[in-house]
């Protein structure tokens, strides 16, 4: 039998919140599920009032329909935030990947390691059982075929159709993660981006020694990788606020480049963008960092490092997401005139962050490449 590895520290129980089902993320649905759906009442019920229950691509693959990108929701989710699928058809007539969420399984030559997804309001909170109490129910999906992403022990993907080995990466990720308890999070994953940069460059990919170049506590490139994510948040800040015509990013960009006052009214803040990071490492603070590491955590056991993305392209949104999860929860606090951040602010920015950012976001495919091409020519 297969050895499942599940992480200490993360729970999980449904709290039944539907936000799963309220994002624009990619569904897959099987044929079979489709074809039994949509020739039940339920499926001709939602076709009628959506126009479509399940899109399909030019290769033929089913997924979820979205009637409004603007306002994402399943065309199954009731108004009480329960799937009409599980309750009127039943919970196995659900498409797999739909019984599977929040769980993510990536099989490894060393096991399976589960994880969970942070779009989960449950996982988020770290409410329920621990996630080990699920083993039975994941080996009795895993048999009917749920999704397990798998890693191969001689073509791990790093970047640019380079590969490493299995045994390579573990090491890699074992050096990370004592740098990051020494470190923190943010100057690894810069040191992290900047050697596999450059063992992109090389003949061989050896990740684990290129740890070497790097002393305990040292800037890479002099800092050209934190002015590359300060530049890639405030860009992201604009991309995420409720008017984003040229006539209102404009004035932010010329406020921006100048040092001057920055006016977000949806947030009630106006004042310079360092103003800003001032008030995020005041409200923020100890209690939401140990929460953050915890997200950090989750993304290196379930190895998000190499899901759907090669290594270097994920390295990027492990080191952009805690930056605007940090400023967004500042934004939120700020907003509910508070100067110390909720947790439920902390929440409400971590699930944008996963929604946009995420292992199946939609943004990271249109950010590497501008961020790649920028390292691999400074390095």
């Amino acid at each position: 039998m297969i050895k499942l590895h599940f992480p200490e520290g993360q729970n999980y129980d449904c709290v039944m919140c539907g936000a799963g089902c309220e994002s624009l993320w990619t569904i897959p649905v099987e044929p079979a599920v489709v074809e039994k759906i949509e020739a039940h009442p339920l499926g001709l019920r939602v076709i009628n009032e959506n126009g479509a229950a399940f899109a399909k691509d030019e290769a033929g693959n089913y997924a979820i329909y979205y009637k409004d990108p603007s306002d994402p929701r399943c065309g199954f989710l009731r108004e009480d935030k329960l799937c009409s699928i599980h309750a009127e058809i039943g919970m196995d007539e659900k498409p797999l990947t739909c019984q599977q969420f929040p769980f993510h399984l990536t099989e490894t030559p060393d096991g399976v390691f589960v994880g969970v997804s942070y779009m989960c309001t449950a996982v988020r909170q770290n409410s329920g059982r621990p996630l080990s109490a699920h083993e039975d129910w994941l080996r009795e999906r895993m048999a009917k075929g749920i999704r397990i992403t798998t890693i191969e022990a001689d073509k791990v993907p790093v970047g640019e159709g380079r590969f490493t080995t299995w045994e390579d990466y573990a090491a890699f990720e074992e050096e990370f993660n004592r740098r990051r308890a020494a470190q923190g999070l943010e100057l690894t994953a810069q040191q992290a981006l900047v050697l596999t940069g450059q063992a992109l460059k090389e003949s061989q990919i050896q990740l684990a020694l290129s740890w070497d170049r790097f002393e305990m506590e040292e800037m890479p490139l002099g800092g050209q990788v934190a002015a590359m994510l300060d530049g890639t948040l405030f860009a992201l800040v604009k991309l995420f606020l409720d008017d984003t015509s040229p006539e209102r990013i404009l004035p932010l960009d010329e406020a921006f480049q100048k040092g001057e006052d920055l006016d977000f009214p949806e947030f009630n803040w106006k004042g310079t963008w360092f103003s800003l990071l001032r008030f995020q490492d005041k409200a923020f603070g100890d209690e939401l960092e140990d929460e953050l590491d915890r997200w950090a955590d989750m993304q290196m056991h379930r190895k998000s490092l190499l899901i759907y993305r090669p290594l270097l392209d994920n390295l990027w949104m492990l080191a952009v997401i805690p930056r605007l999860v940090r400023c967004y929860t500042a934004f939120y606090a700020h907003q509910a005139g508070r100067a110390k951040a909720s947790h439920e602010d902390y929440y409400r920015a971590l699930r944008l962050s996963e929604m946009y950012l995420g292992t199946n976001g939609q943004l990271p495919s249109r950010l590497t490449p501008r961020f790649n091409a920028f390292l691999l020519e400074v390095v």
